[in-house]
C-alpha cells in the first residue's frame, strides 16, 4: 500500500503552536532526570552533549541536542527525531520533568507497545510516527489527557481498534494514524477543527458524521471504505 506522509513542515508547525502557550516551570534536578531518561535509550551518539555541567537551555536556546526550550529557559519538549534511537522510552522519568509539554521520537527504531503516557497528563503533543511500534493501544490510553492537541502515530504497526479515549480530548486538532493495522469502525469524533488521517489501515463501516468534512484521502487504503470515499469525493 502507498505510504502517506504529512508535509515535512506539519510537525514543526504543530510544535510552534504548542509553544505558544502559558509558561511552565522546571527545577534544578531536571538535567539529572533527563540523563536518567537517556540511559534507557540505545544508540545515543547524537545526545553526546547532554552534560550535567551545562544547562539544557539558556533562554530559548538549547545547549543539549534535542531540547525545545521556552523563553524562561525551561525544557518545554524533546525533539529527538531522525537519531537512530531505540530501546525503552522511560515515560516515568519524563513525567518527573514537569515542564515538558511535547515529545517527538519520529523516524527512529523504537519497537514494542506504545509507552504509557498517562503519567504525563500535561502533554500537549505526542509524535511517534515512523518507528516500529506494534500491538493494540488500550481504549483508555489517552484518558484524562485533556491538554493534548496533536497525536501522530502514523507508519507503525499498531493494531486493534482506534482508542475511544481519543474522542474525549477537547483540544485535539491533529490526529495521524495512517499506515498501521487499526481495524473495526472509526469512533465518532466531535472536536472542532480536527484534522485526521486514517489512511491505509483495516477499518470498516461508515465514516462518522463528525468526520464527513475530512479530505477523502484521509480514509484511502481501507477497502471497506471505498464507496464512502467515492461519495465524499463528489463533495470536494
Amino acid at each position: 500500500m502507498a505510504c502517506f506522509l504529512p508535509p515535512y513542515w506539519l510537525p514543526l508547525l504543530m510544535l510552534h503552536v504548542l509553544l505558544a502557550t502559558s509558561p511552565v516551570l522546571s527545577d534544578q534536578n531536571d538535567p539529572a532526570r533527563l540523563l536518567k531518561f537517556k540511559s534507557s535509550l540505545n544508540n545515543t551518539g547524537h545526545l553526546s552533549n547532554w552534560d550535567l555541567d551545562i544547562p539544557p537551555c539558556t533562554g530559548e536556546s538549547s545547549n543539549w541536542n534535542g531540547m525545545i526550550c521556552n523563553k524562561d529557559g525551561n525544557v518545554f519538549g524533546l525533539l529527538l527525531d531522525n537519531m537512530g534511537l531505540s530501546g525503552m522510552i522511560d515515560v516515568d522519568t519524563l513525567a518527573e520533568v514537569t515542564s515538558i509539554r511535547t515529545i517527538s521520537f519520529m523516524n527512529n527504531s523504537f519497537e514494542g507497545a506504545m509507552p504509557n503516557f498517562l503519567k504525563n497528563v500535561t502533554l500537549r503533543g505526542i509524535f511517534l510516527s515512523n518507528n516500529k511500534f506494534s500491538g493494540e493501544i488500550g481504549s483508555d490510553a489517552f484518558k484524562g489527557m485533556s491538554s493534548l492537541r496533536s497525536i501522530e502515530l502514523g507508519n507503525n504497526n499498531f493494531s486493534g481498534k482506534i482508542p475511544t479515549s481519543l474522542t474525549q480530548l477537547p483540544l485535539l486538532v491533529d490526529l495521524q494514524l495512517q499506515n498501521n493495522l487499526f481495524e473495526g469502525e472509526i469512533p465518532e469524533f466531535e472536536q472542532k477543527d480536527l484534522n485526521v488521517n486514517f489512511a491505509s489501515n483495516r477499518l470498516v463501516g461508515s465514516i462518522p458524521e463528525g468526520l464527513s468534512n475530512q479530505d477523502p484521502s484521509s480514509f484511502a487504503g481501507n477497502p471497506k471504505y471505498a464507496c464512502f470515499i467515492w461519495l465524499l469525493s463528489l463533495l470536494f
